[in-house]
């Protein structure tokens, strides 16, 4: 088999194309999918209000600009991989071949601590289980 070109990939009969969308539309994980649309999506805008019609290097490092103002380098490094993923399922481009918003993205992220949530030892659990006053605590209890 050969591989086609554009062209004659209109010749590709209706049905296959639907299975190849349904095929590309699974590679978005399943738990989290919602959320990788929603990137997607406020990229989409952000890209619509700027009146922004092609996605290149610049054009992802003023939107992650943007983003840093109000993400921290955490949740910036989850929306960029969040948008490279759906960037390149549905448009076909790969976002991660852009050496300056990597760079970008590593420069943001120097002296940030990320903070650990504590968690409980077997011996706290039980003693909130036991001494946790009902009135109050009682649904977590139960979860």
């Amino acid at each position: 088999m050969e591989i086609c070109s554009e062209s004659e990939a209109e010749m590709i009969p209706e049905g296959i194309r639907e299975t190849a969308k349904a095929a590309i539309y699974e590679l978005l994980p399943v738990k989290s999918r919602n959320r990788y649309e929603l990137v997607y999506d406020l990229f989409q805008k952000w890209s619509n209000d700027k009146n922004v019609h092609t996605v290149n290097e610049e054009v992802i490092l003023a939107y992650l600009m943007e983003k840093s103002n109000i993400l921290k380098p955490s949740s910036l490094w989850s929306n960029y991989s969040m948008l490279k993923s759906t960037l390149n399922i549905k448009n076909n481009i790969d976002i991660s071949r852009y050496p300056k918003v990597n760079a970008f993205l590593k420069r943001k992220s120097i002296g940030y601590k990320l903070k650990k949530s504590k968690v409980l030892n077997k011996e706290e659990i039980d003693k909130f289980l036991s001494e946790g006053e009902d009135k109050i605590y009682l649904m977590t209890k139960v979860i």
